[in-house]
């Protein structure tokens, strides 16, 4: 590892040691009055934590207890499977570690006492029975605090190597401090059974026994079947109590609940140890129920400060520490929540969440997510918003089929590879929101889905009973479909997926009549006008008719806000009934209307310049095209075209690409633009315009020598415009909001047609609408690439910004930032691009032989060829020939192509089974190099953790042994 690694390893490591030391001296603190005001107390706790590491049975357990941990937290294979860098897998099993390791600490508590016959010695000291009990159970804290820490700072140093040093340090503290909660409940139950029996193996069975109906809890359901039961109890299990502490969050609850198992402990302890003063006292009567109605009285005032703290505003008291905040809400989700629960006589908000086990590597990030954040609901929304959360079911439980029958949440099969396996898996990951009559279902999470924005726009769609309106113009591109007249009959064509999108948040309006007299809706006197449409979209204007176009601008001109999709080459591949007819092309469609109309009608309206160029008297438009090097996505043959461009933002501040200021592009830094033109402003316009997306420097190709291009060499070669291209020399603004001086005037009140109440964005690119994009963003991971294309978020946040609707702008963009394994990602990455490569050298390697081998055959049936052609030639200018002769040779060159083609078929199978068999012995040894280092960090994780207390062990017993042979002469000792 580089010496610059190591030293950003060793910073990250000294922080934690750092933030464990501060800890440590909280809790020191904490314990000083101890060493003040009972100084009887503090001499026992000394005398006990000293006497535990004075054992070797303490650094034994301690060694197991560290052993146990790291075993638990990195061997199970769903550590990276996950690809998490947390410790969620021992989360899991750390109560059951805990029944074994805190009885070994507190069978010696007071047994040992007992058995050694000092007991009574403590009791006749002068101290007072509660200095005892509680300076025995602050050592055994302090004896289990050291045995964490050497456990923390142990996995710490294993999870430092596996992301090379990129961890959230405050989240992985936050677990740790969750465990401390735990263990800490349990010693002071364990150590009522230390004071219950004068044998340490009963102290260590009654120990485990009395702790775990807590640990149990969470599993009751294997011997329960009343859900309400189960959930009763899940929520009193030291698990369900950990969990919030596990992501980053502090909970007041949380932290009540196990304080309040400490105080029941420390009391029961006391009534324990003060037995000899009222088990028979001086008249003979025992006052054990006393102190049993006392001990329950104390219980239920604990339990009912739990339930307190837990179903009153003290719930919301809660602090998310971890460094990236992976628990935290927006400000925007916390409005809306605090508004929601401000709204106590609305219909309550139920969310019915179900989540299956078995959830692939890709989906582990969307599952963390929805799970946290519908728990931050539950709690955020008051009274007003119930979640009902159903974790790890099974395909055919119960809950799925109750979630299938009453929602439609049906598992999906996902095909996924784990340890070179291909296998697929059913996975339940969907929610439903109900509030009244309303209801909205999400039935699956795909894993490029922004969890909170998908929540919360349903929270609102079902909450709020008015929404905006969306009038979609109807034109040849029929994105809310229709159905196409043809030859061979009718073509169905589906609506889009991003118009379903937006018909989640706003109604929709097909638009067919764009005249200004239905533009605004009759209200009752008195009342402000309205319009009938919040925008108007329209996709692909030059494919309206004259009339069409003309009631568009008449609309535009009265202040209509409007969004524009315009492209010069649609995507043939995305609108396949356009056939690649984009701007100044005849329509090829009738949908009733006669004629096309003017796009340049449209263009003056907006004081656009769209630069053109003649051809045959028919103008056409130009193409924006960037270098190969501005494309990050080098793997994919499809994006090297480059008039499929991608805008990335790298230098926002140097160079930036995406407006600073307009909420459309909020959160945006990457779009992929296809076959897309770009827009100028004419000078001298009244109008404002801002350029929402701009190119980096690029050039632009005339849409004919395009096609020109494409037909000769094809779609899908990288150079087949090369020659024809310009200079790459150029910014080009590819979207702009264009805004009169009286928009927000007409906005509000009718005013008359003017170009000063324009507010119009205009696009350059109708490709950006297509399915292709929303697929994409819900599976960006294609062909082992991960693709960051927000072009479904930038379509609606130009929807959402026109109409003034900004709620939703900041979540869809927001990710939750998780740490992962790099070190083995990394690996992962270098393996998938040795078989990309090696793919690729495959590919030539079979071209060349099966050239060579045609040009083998070339050369074989080459002179039989050239004599026929002779003797045909003869026959045409009429000159004699041998008729047999040339028909043998005809009928002799048909058979020889015929046993050529099968050899050539034959060999072209030897080709592709060679390939494949070489590619799958590659994948193998790509896969292998991953398994490997999974192993070594497993081995590591194992060996390593437990070194640093076995050398401690080691060094404090060579100390002890050489300070017990001091002073004794060489004669007298032990042989």
């Amino acid at each position: 590892m580089p010496q610059a690694s190591f030293f950003n390893l060793l910073v990250e490591f000294v922080h934690m040691v750092v933030v464990n030391i501060i800890f440590v001296l909280v809790l020191i603190l904490l314990m000083l009055p101890l060493g003040i005001w009972r100084q009887a107390a503090f001499a026992v706790m000394k005398r006990n934590f000293v006497g535990y590491f004075s054992n070797p049975t303490g650094y034994v357990f301690l060694c197991i207890f560290v052993l146990l941990t790291s075993f638990a937290a990195f061997w199970p294979h769903e550590f990276f499977t996950t690809n998490l860098a947390n410790f969620d897998q021992l989360n899991k099993f750390l109560p059951y570690i805990m029944l074994v390791f805190i009885p070994a600490i507190t069978m010696s508590i007071w047994a040992e006492e007992r058995r050694q016959g000092t007991d009574e010695l403590l009791l006749t000291l002068p101290a007072k029975d509660f200095d005892i009990v509680i300076g025995k159970y602050f050592a055994a804290v302090l004896v289990f605090t050291v045995s964490l820490l050497f456990s923390e700072l142990s996995n710490y140093a294993v999870l430092l190597a596996m992301t090379g040093g990129q961890l959230d340090s405050l989240l992985l503290f936050s677990t740790y401090l969750g465990y401390w909660f735990v263990g800490v409940a349990m010693l002071s139950v364990g150590m009522v059974a230390s004071f219950l029996t004068s044998n340490l193996t009963v102290g260590f069975i009654f120990g485990a026994a009395f702790n775990a109906p807590l640990a149990f809890f969470s599993n009751s359901d294997v011997i329960l079947s009343d859900p309400t039961w189960i959930q009763r109890l899940f929520d009193w299990s030291l698990l369900q109590r950990f969990e919030p502490f596990g992501r980053g969050l502090v909970s007041l609850p949380s932290v009540f609940y196990f304080l309040g198992i400490v105080v029941i402990g420390i009391y029961l302890s006391m009534i324990l140890i003060g037995r000899r003063h009222w088990l028979g006292g001086r008249d003979g009567t025992s006052m054990l129920w006393h102190y049993l109605v006392r001990a329950a009285a104390l219980g239920a005032i604990l339990i009912s400060g739990v339930l307190v703290a837990q179903h009153s505003p003290l719930n919301k008291i809660r602090m998310d520490i971890s460094q990236e905040k992976v628990s935290t809400v927006s400000e925007t989700t916390l409005d809306v929540l605090a508004k929601l629960a401000q709204d106590e006589d609305a219909d309550e908000i139920k969310i019915n969440a179900f989540v299956s086990n078995n959830i692939p590597t890709e989906y582990v990030q969307t599952k963390y997510d929805l799970v946290n954040l519908l728990r931050e609901f539950d709690v955020l929304g008051g009274n007003r918003v119930t979640v009902n959360l159903y974790q790890g079911i099974e395909p055919f439980s119960k809950d799925a089929i109750d979630a299938e029958k009453k929602y439609g949440i049906r598992p999906r099969k996902i095909a996924s590879e784990s340890r070179g396996a291909q296998k697929v898996e059913d996975v339940i990951l969907g929610v439903a929101f109900q509030c009244g009559l309303e209801r909205v279902v999400i039935p699956f999470f795909p894993y490029g889905m922004p969890v909170e924005y998908e929540l919360m726009r349903s929270i609102n769609t079902v909450s709020q009973a008015q929404r905006k309106t969306i009038g979609i113009v109807d034109t040849d591109l029929f994105i809310v479909g229709g159905n196409i007249r043809t030859n061979e009959g009718s073509l169905p064509i589906p609506t889009l997926k991003i118009v379903r999108e937006l018909g989640k948040q706003y109604n929709l309006e097909i638009v067919r009549d764009t005249s200004p007299k239905n533009l605004w809706l009759e209200n009752e006197e008195g009342q402000p006008s309205k319009r009938r449409y919040d925008v108007l979209l329209v996709a692909q204007p030059s494919t309206m008719t004259p009339e069409e176009m003309t009631n568009l601008i008449a609309a535009v001109q009265t202040g209509q806000p409007t969004i524009i999709f315009e492209d010069p080459f649609p995507n043939p591949e995305n609108f396949r009934h356009l056939q690649g007819r984009g701007t100044l092309w005849p329509r090829i469609l009738n949908r009733g209307g006669t004629g096309t109309g003017d796009i340049r009608k449209l263009w003056d309206a907006l004081d656009l310049d769209v630069d053109t160029v003649n051809r045959n008297q028919q103008s056409s438009p130009y193409l924006v095209w960037q270098l190969s090097s501005e494309n990050p996505y080098t793997r994919d043959p499809v994006l090297n075209l480059p008039e499929r461009l991608v805008v990335k933002e790298l230098r926002a501040d140097i160079d930036p690409l995406f407006s600073k200021t307009h909420p459309a592009t909020r959160g945006i830094t990457e779009l992929c633009f296809q076959y897309t033109g770009y827009l100028n402003k004419r000078p001298n316009s009244s109008l404002e315009f801002e350029n929402l997306v701009q190119t980096g420097k690029a050039g632009r190709v005339p849409q004919w020598e395009f096609l020109m291009a494409v037909s000769q060499v094809g779609l899908f070669n990288p150079n087949a415009l090369q020659s024809r291209r310009g200079n790459a020399d150029r910014q080009f603004a590819l979207a702009t909001h264009i805004a009169g001086i009286n928009s927000s005037k007409a906005l509000a009140e009718e005013v008359p047609p003017a170009r000063s109440n324009t507010n119009v964005i205009y696009v350059c690119d109708v490709d950006l609408l297509a399915d292709y994009f929303v697929d994409l963003r819900n599976n960006p991971i294609q062909r082992g690439t991960a693709y960051q294309f927000q072009n479904m978020a930038f379509v609606l946040n130009l929807v959402d910004s026109i109409v003034g609707e900004e709620t939703y702008l900041d979540l869809r963009s927001r990710k939750i930032r998780h740490m992962t394994l790099q070190v083995v990602e990394q690996t992962t990455e270098e393996a998938m691009q040795e078989v990309y490569e090696a793919t690729q050298q495959l590919e030539i390697e079979r071209m060349q032989a099966e050239a060579e081998i045609q040009s083998q055959i070339n050369e074989e049936i080459g002179p039989l060829q050239s004599e026929i052609k002779k003797l045909q030639k003869k026959k045409e200018n009429g000159e004699p020939i041998d008729s047999l002769a040339l028909t043998y040779k005809e009928q002799l060159l048909e058979n020889i192509q015929l046993e050529q083609q099968q050899r050539m078929q034959k060999k072209q199978e030897e080709l592709n089974n060679s390939r494949r068999e070489k590619l799958r012995s590659i994948q193998l040894d790509a896969e292998n190099k991953i398994q490997e280092i999974q192993k070594k960090f497993k081995l590591y994780a194992v060996f390593i953790p437990p070194i640093p207390p076995l050398l401690v062990g080691l060094i404090v017993f060579t100390r002890r042994r050489l300070r017990e042979r001091e002073g004794i002469s060489k004669a007298r000792r032990l042989k």
